[in-house]
This record gives structure tokens, C-alpha cells and sequence, in this order.
């Protein structure tokens, strides 16, 4: 008879904290900052969905930028670095890089977000509000990220150390040079709605100025393919001086990586040396390579991390004219594509004075290591050098390394395709 007392007693509790659970659901307000699913259909909502596709953007670019950098000889990883200490980070210097790491599968889930949202805002617009008045503004972000995103893709991730290349929708594994194709299809049906004007995350660009934006992303993607004809053309319809940056965007609550990944916040890759080398050959370059000093635990080696993003919310630049110019003075000088007349030496000194540095004398000759100094300088800590030691053959680490962020287990796992 107990038993039966205590049981009845326990049901009738649970019934009133269900019935109390009920009410205290129905008393509250809905949430002030989600959205729900079809209010996302609504016109008023495409710059919304503009502003947080650039957002992931900007995630997807900081991690993936600081980590290649790792990656690459631009940064190196030394216990001795106060604060130095993630494993993951020393196995991306060291290029032995396990299926299971953290830092690369953080990056990688971005990048998988960024490319679903952005082909999702093109879906979005055309199957809701096709005519909508800022239809057009909206397709071309969807279709610029979009391609963006397949452009990370295929050229910081890889199945193999030295197989790039990356997976859509947990399809079948996609090769560099085909993922590069696909972004150029997305960056092309940008160039085919481009707003007359377009505002995001603060920053203004008329039409002319988003066509060669996008012009010059994409004579970067032909470079990376070894497409020299096509990367002369599209930088010859790109950017030119006095063109803003295209930047990635940051703040406090949505920081720049480098922030606590290489910078004050915390100092886990350091600079490669030959980075004090320049500033002692030419205190000038400070301009493009601003370091800082750290003692390092030992109290007796100094160590020199990035200063190009002091803060948490420092930009970092994606494409600018004076990448433009020094691709243009690569295929000229050393592809035999100086389909616009331009002089290597002309264009290279034109991206040196902008930032108060001397020229080089007449008579230079533009060599394949004046090229790359002048690329590891300008593009300093913007996720350049790594394709670049790739199509220049210049690894710095031993055979077998991965020259690629992996694709990771997670991604493995749930794709029955890899």
C-alpha cells in the first residue's frame, strides 16, 4: 500500500511540473534575436542575410589565413613563445597535421557555412522574392561568396598532403583544378549582377569598382590554375590604384583570428626570421611588416610576432590593387603575357611607392625572386604565401608533409563519399 502511495504521489508531482513546465513556456516571449525560417523570405530581409554571409566570410578567411600562414614559411610555432602552447598549431607548422585536429576542423565547419549560405541567398532570392528591389544586390553576394568559398576550397584544403581540393553538400571529393572551375562559374553569374552600387559591413563600392573587385579574384584563381592567358586578362580588367580594399571585417564579439592566434592577444605563431631581415635591410618596409618583439621563455630569445592586426576588430585585406598590379607584373615578366603594355618593373615600383618605399633602380631585371620577395612583403599574413611555395616550388618542409590543411575526420566520417 506504501509502494502504491508513493507512486501516485510521484505522478501527481510530474503532472504538475508538466502543467507548470506549460505555463512557464507560454508566459514567455519569443526570442529577440532569431528570425524564424519564413520571415527569411521576406524582401526587408536580404541585407540581413548579405551582412551575415559576409560575416562568415570573415570567419572563414581569419582562421583560414592565420592557419596557412602555420602552414607555410610565413609563421613558425616554438614552445619557447610565452603562451605558445596548442598542439594543433605545432603539428600545422611542423606539417603533420592529424585527421582529428581541432583548429583545422574549426575552420573547415566555417567554410562549409559560408559556401551553404551563400549559395542559400541566391536559392533564397530566386525562389521567394525574384523581383524584389534588392534582388540583384543580393544574388551578386550569394554568387561572389559562393565562389569565394569553392576558391578556399581549393586551395587550402586536401585530401592528401599533396591532392587539394574539397567536398559540396557531403558529395564526392572535388580536385583543385575542377573546385577552381566552379568558382569561376560563381564569379562570372557575379559579373552578371552586379549592383549599381553596394554597401557591406561599412564598406561602399560602386559597380565599376565591384567589377573589378571580382575581376581581380578572378585572375588571382586563373594564376593559382597555371591559366596565364586568362589571368592577364581579368587583371587587366581589375583593380587600379585608388581602389579601396576589399576587406574581411571583425570586431570584439567576432574577432580577427590573428588576434589570439598570432598577435597580442596571444602569440602561438610567430614570424619567420627572414621577416627582421627585410626590416633591417629597409627599416621602411615597417610600412607592410610591422612586427613586435617577445621575450621568449628562456629570458634570452627574441622572438617577433605579426603587428599588421594590433586589435581585435584590425581588417584584413582579401584583394586589393597592388596584389593586381604584382600579378600583373608576374605575367608579364615571367609568363610572357604583358597583354596590356604595362611595364613588370613600372607596375612592381608603382605598388613600392604607395607605401613610401623606394624604387627600384631602372634597369632592374623582374626575376622569379624579386617577384616572390615582393608578394611575401605586400601579402604578408593574408593567406598567400602557401599557394604561393606551392606553384613556385619553394616547400620548406620535408617530403610527405601536408602542403594542404586536411580534410578532417568530422568531415570524413559523415561524407560516404570519402
Amino acid at each position: 500500500m506504501k509502494r502504491l502511495l508513493t507512486l501516485w504521489s510521484c505522478s501527481l508531482l510530474l503532472m504538475g511540473f508538466l502543467v507548470g513546465c506549460d505555463s512557464f513556456v507560454e508566459d514567455i516571449d519569443p526570442p529577440i534575436d532569431t528570425i524564424p525560417e519564413e520571415r527569411l523570405n521576406d524582401p526587408d530581409q536580404i541585407p540581413f542575410l548579405v551582412n551575415g554571409v559576409h560575416a562568415r566570410f570573415a570567419d572563414t578567411y581569419g582562421g583560414l589565413a592565420l592557419l596557412s600562414g602555420g602552414l607555410s614559411d610565413e609563421f613558425f610555432f616554438d614552445q619557447n613563445v610565452p603562451n605558445a602552447t596548442f598542439p594543433t598549431y605545432q603539428q600545422i607548422d611542423e606539417g603533420d597535421i592529424l585527421l582529428d585536429n581541432n583548429s583545422v576542423d574549426g575552420v573547415l565547419n566555417d567554410l562549409g557555412e559560408l559556401r551553404f549560405l551563400a549559395d542559400n541567398l541566391v536559392e533564397r532570392i530566386d525562389n521567394n522574392m525574384p523581383d524584389a528591389p534588392l534582388a540583384t544586390m543580393g544574388r551578386f553576394v550569394g554568387y561572389f561568396y559562393g565562389g569565394v568559398a569553392r576558391y578556399f576550397w581549393a586551395t587550402y584544403f586536401g585530401l592528401n598532403p599533396e591532392e587539394g581540393g574539397g567536398v559540396i553538400d557531403a558529395g564526392p571529393f572535388i580536385p583543385s583544378d575542377e573546385m577552381y572551375d566552379l568558382a569561376l562559374e560563381k564569379l562570372n553569374a557575379a559579373l552578371g549582377n552586379l549592383p549599381a552600387a553596394l554597401t557591406i559591413g561599412g564598406q561602399n563600392f560602386t559597380q565599376d569598382q565591384l567589377r573589378r573587385v571580382v575581376n581581380s579574384v578572378i585572375a588571382r584563381i586563373y594564376l593559382f590554375k597555371g591559366d596565364y592567358g586568362a589571368a592577364a586578362q581579368a587583371a587587366l580588367n581589375g583593380m587600379q590604384p585608388d581602389d579601396p580594399p576589399f576587406l574581411a571585417l571583425f570586431s570584439v564579439e567576432a574577432p580577427n583570428d590573428f588576434y589570439f592566434g598570432a598577435g597580442p592577444g596571444r602569440a602561438q605563431f610567430v614570424v619567420d626570421w627572414r621577416f627582421v631581415q627585410y626590416l633591417e635591410a629597409d627599416p621602411k618596409e615597417a610600412e607592410r611588416i610591422p612586427l613586435a618583439d617577445i621575450l621568449g621563455n628562456d629570458k634570452e630569445t627574441i622572438y617577433y610576432r605579426q603587428d599588421k592586426y594590433p586589435a581585435q576588430d584590425s581588417p584584413i585585406p582579401f584583394m586589393t590593387w597592388q596584389e593586381n598590379h604584382l600579378m600583373l607584373a608576374e605575367l608579364g615578366a615571367l609568363h610572357g603575357q604583358n597583354i596590356g603594355g604595362a611595364d613588370p618593373l613600372a607596375l612592381i615600383n608603382e605598388v613600392r611607392t604607395s607605401h613610401g618605399l623606394d624604387p627600384y633602380p631602372d634597369g632592374t631585371t623582374v626575376t622569379e625572386d624579386l617577384i616572390l620577395e615582393e608578394r611575401d612583403k605586400e601579402l604578408f599574413a593574408q593567406g598567400i604565401r602557401l599557394p604561393d611555395q606551392r606553384r613556385f616550388d619553394r616547400w620548406h618542409l620535408p617530403a610527405g608533409t601536408w602542403k594542404y590543411l586536411p580534410i578532417t575526420q568530422n568531415e570524413r566520417n559523415a561524407n560516404p563519399n570519402l
